[in-house]
């Protein structure tokens, strides 16, 4: 039996195709597979950004808000997108810094994003503001709550409450709950929009009850020496309780400072520092801190049970709390847009729509883009945040 070795195939057509053509012909296939599998989204995507603390001291409630947006995001995607648009997300870290948000916003918008989620703090998003007026471009805060933006007609919006009502809630609760009527307050001035709009409201409401301020301390921010020398004498004058205005890292030095003074004291702190690193870094210092917010933390609600368990499959730690008001800044642009995808036309279709599914229930977002919702007194328990019934 004869044997031919390398001898071409009769069909010269099917060889030169086999060789020649073979690179073009497997370029081709693999365009009309990329066209297939890309055909769901023909139309442009719609892009919205995020801005937020994403580094830096008050970097778990920036990481938390994008966290959620990103959740969000990959929601709507999931489901076919807005109208078979693509929502793209856009993240920018602002540094907690009032002149990067600013540049960074500036980036966003020239990005062509529909509106931007963000800042994650007052003082940072008070900077932002005339900018957003400026261009028409809406800017929605998850956690802004100082009052210095309550009823203004603007380009800013919000789901977080607003500090006056919690500030109130609380001056209440210690005159109808507590024994407390003298209170030492420390509280971190590079957060003034915030924490002194805090201050101004509780000190009204409380005096007006038959309360005082014995003591109003501040510091700047991080680690700043003055943080250190007012914990440790933060009982001087001597009072019945200490409210803390201050980020997790800084709130849980300040807890720990005072419990070496006096384990027993009654400690009260807003909702800026319930976070996964005060508890961490509190530790037993955390057991009792009461706190003011808008955050029901033992919500059974579907939406939010739903949204936790979604929320730690993707991300691996628990939502805190700008996770949260952020995933709900996120689904009230979604359903914006569902109803009139153009951006320009957003902050109208939001006021008209004004009722909002959130995950602990529905909120309102009024006529000024300010968030209604019901506030909740909590507590830090063996690493945990719970309701106070």
């Amino acid at each position: 039996m004869k044997v031919v070795m390398n001898e071409k195939p009769k069909n010269t057509w099917c060889w030169v195709f086999n060789r020649r053509l073979r690179p073009f012909y497997i370029g081709l296939v693999m365009a009309i597979l990329s066209g297939a599998l890309g055909c769901e989204w023909e139309k442009p995507p719609i892009r919205i950004g995020f801005a937020g603390g994403l580094t830096g001291r008050y970097s778990d409630i920036g990481v938390g808000g994008r966290n959620g947006v990103q959740l969000a995001v990959e929601e709507i995607n999931g489901s076919g997108g807005i109208h078979g648009r693509r929502v793209e997300l856009i993240v920018k870290d602002d540094r907690n810094d009032p002149d990067t948000a600013v540049q960074v916003d500036r980036e966003l918008i020239r990005e062509d994003v529909a509106a931007i989620i963000g800042h994650m703090t007052s003082a940072v998003t008070m900077a932002a503001i005339p900018l957003m007026n400026s261009e028409r471009m809406l800017l929605i805060s998850p956690t802004t709550s100082t009052s210095a933006l309550t009823g203004i007609d603007d380009f800013f919006f919000r789901t977080a409450g607003t500090n006056d009502i919690l500030a109130v809630a609380l001056a209440d609760y210690l005159m109808e709950r507590t024994a407390v009527r003298r209170m030492n307050v420390i509280f971190d001035s590079s957060n003034r929009a915030y924490t002194e709009t805090f201050i101004k409201a509780f000190r009204s409401r409380y005096e007006e009850l038959g309360g005082r301020l014995t003591l109003v301390a501040s510091f700047s921010g991080g680690n700043d020496p003055l943080r250190d020398v007012i914990s440790q004498t933060l009982l001087l004058p001597s009072c019945d309780g200490v409210l803390i205005l201050a980020c997790g890292l800084d709130a849980a030095w300040i807890c720990q400072q005072i419990r070496k003074q006096d384990p027993d004291i009654p400690l009260f702190a807003t909702g800026w520092p319930m976070t996964q690193e005060f508890l961490e870094h509190a530790g037993k210092s955390a057991d009792g801190v009461r706190f003011i917010d808008y955050f029901n933390w033992n919500s059974k609600t579907p939406l939010y049970v739903q949204f936790q368990k979604s929320y730690r499959e993707r991300f691996a730690v628990p939502p805190s709390f700008s996770a949260v008001y952020a995933y709900e800044a996120a689904r009230v642009l979604f359903e914006a847009l569902i109803k009139n995808s153009d951006p320009r036309a957003l902050k109208e279709t939001i006021l008209d729509i004004r009722q909002f599914s959130g995950l602990f229930g529905d909120f309102e977002i009024d006529a000024f883009g300010d968030a209604h919702r019901k506030p909740f007194m909590l507590y830090a328990e063996n690493g945990r945040f719970l309701v106070e019934e």
